[in-house]
């Protein structure tokens, strides 16, 4: 049970890599334009990272793109309404 227990962490693992490299362009591209601001859009890309991260076991795999860019708008739209 363990060693299935680690392929899934290792799965979770690359599959976070996976979406980093392909989307942490566009996810800091989108927190930049909605922020102005090259700190905040660095921080909130990273907060999105983390929460995807964090959610990657309830995610489906279903149009990551999807996933990945409506999480970094909404932190960015909680962000701007508590500015």
């Amino acid at each position: 049970m363990e060693h299935g227990k680690e392929a899934d962490k290792i799965d979770k693992e690359a599959y976070f890599g996976y979406l980093l490299d392909t989307y942490g362009r566009l996810v800091y591209s989108i927190c930049f334009k909605m922020t102005g601001n090259q700190f905040d859009a660095e921080d909130l890309t990273q907060e999105t990272f983390l929460y995807i991260y964090k959610s990657l076991n309830s995610f489906d795999g279903n149009n990551p793109g999807g996933f990945v860019t409506t999480i970094a708008v909404n932190k960015c739209i909680d962000f701007l309404k508590s500015a």
